[in-house]
Order: structure tokens, then C-alpha cells, then sequence
């Protein structure tokens, strides 16, 4: 049984999946402690799917699933279900966050049950944009959520396998399940922490800037009503 796991979610990433599996896969060997690689697509229409299930069945620590349906919420509820080990660490698959953050969250995770890898905190090459994107939503969830936290992105977070099952049905299809997790966590009074880390992404995003923030400013606001004035959240 692996010490921990790490699960990605993919959508559409034939132009790194290759490479990047197998560069996480030898950084993670060389820590020398026992993992699981899961990898899990959400909707590809790409040549991901194929590349997936090849690297699955030539790294034997891989594993990698495919839904028909477009969300990285659905691939990290199927994970979920999946994963074997003691704590559960997310990463993008462009490994934008140094690699660095897995082994100082392991060792956090020894006394915390969730770690936030945070890029504000640390330092972020990104676009303007997308910097201002989150400094939004951060200040939305300080607001109304009472969250002092200042990274909710996907990628760069650890939880404790006990949170995960406590929690499991705050997960939602799209992209606020790490917010709901940690929501539901400081709620919980569980022992959290934030870590600073490196963050170097200049690619195009994955999802639609302004759809993508529309929903998650929504999002606050339904755990606001659910969570903090009807507290009937999960």
C-alpha cells in the first residue's frame, strides 16, 4: 500500500502528459518513499486518453482513468474511490508549482490535515490577469466565508485521508472542491496550514477566465447562505 497519493486532473494535456508523468514519477522515486500517480480525465477529446493508459501500463505506479464528462470535480470524486494511500496531494499537469511541495507536505501532514500550497504567499510567474482573478476570489472567501486563507486553485493542495472520507460529499463536479474542503475543514476546527510556495505558469488557461470566475464568485456566495447562514453544508 503507497504511502500517499497524488492525483492530477486532465483535460486535454496530450502536449505535456508524456513528459511530465514521467519527470513527477522520477523527482517522486528519488524521495524513496512508497506513491500512487493518479491521473484522471475529464472529457479529453485529445490524444490524452491514449497517452494516459500508456503511460499507466508502462509505470506501474501510474494509474490513469477517463470520463466521458467535462469537470475536474467528477475525475476527483472518482479518484476518491481510487486512491490507497495515507494522505492525497494535488498537482497540475503542468507542474507549474515546484515539485518541492510534495515532500514539505508530507512532512506537514504529520501534524495538519490540510496543507495549502499558496502562491501568494510564495511567488507566482503568471499573467496579470489571472493574479487579479484570484485576488478577487480570495478576498470574497476572507469576506464571506471567513477563509484567511490566500490560495484556492486545484493544484498544490494535501489533505489527510480522514478528511477526505469525513468530507467526501462536499466535492462538487466542477472547480470549488478544494474550496469546499477547506471550507468545511476550518469549519470542522481541523489543524490547517499554508505553505509558500513557487508557482511558474505562463500557459494558457484550461478553462474560460470569465466563466471560470462568474461560477467560483457564485460558489462563494452558495456556501455563504448554506454554510454560514443556514450552516447546512456537509
Amino acid at each position: 500500500m503507497p504511502e500517499y497519493s497524488i492525483f492530477i486532473p486532465v483535460y486535454n494535456e496530450q502536449a505535456v502528459i508524456t513528459g511530465n508523468t514521467r519527470r513527477l514519477c522520477a523527482y517522486l522515486d528519488h524521495l524513496g518513499i512508497s506513491y500512487e500517480v493518479i491521473i484522471g480525465s475529464n472529457g479529453s477529446n485529445d490524444r490524452t486518453q491514449e497517452l494516459g493508459a500508456a503511460l499507466a501500463a508502462d509505470l506501474p505506479r501510474v494509474i490513469f482513468f477517463h470520463l466521458p464528462v467535462k469537470g475536474p470535480g467528477y475525475a476527483f470524486a472518482h479518484a476518491l474511490r481510487l486512491f490507497k494511500g495515507r494522505s492525497l496531494i494535488t498537482l497540475d499537469m503542468d507542474l507549474a508549482v515546484e515539485l518541492e511541495f510534495v515532500p514539505q507536505a508530507l512532512e506537514l501532514l504529520r501534524r495538519y490535515q490540510v496543507v495549502v500550497g499558496s502562491k501568494r504567499q510564495g511567488r507566482q510567474e503568471r499573467s496579470a490577469t489571472r493574479i487579479l482573478g484570484s485576488g478577487m476570489f480570495i478576498a470574497a472567501a476572507r469576506l464571506l466565508l471567513g477563509l484567511p486563507f490566500e490560495d484556492y486553485s486545484l493544484g498544490a493542495k494535501a489533505f489527510s485521508r480522514e478528511v477526505l472520507k469525513r468530507f467526501a460529499g462536499a466535492v462538487d463536479t466542477h472547480t470549488s472542491y478544494t474550496t469546499n474542503l477547506m471550507f468545511c475543514a476550518r469549519r470542522a476546527r481541523l489543524p490547517m496550514v499554508e505553505l509558500a510556495v513557487l508557482c511558474s505558469d505562463r500557459r494558457a488557461s484550461r478553462f474560460n477566465l470569465g466563466h471560470e470566475a462568474a461560477y467560483r464568485l457564485a460558489w462563494v456566495v452558495r456556501l455563504f447562505v448554506q454554510g454560514r447562514l443556514l450552516k447546512r453544508f456537509p
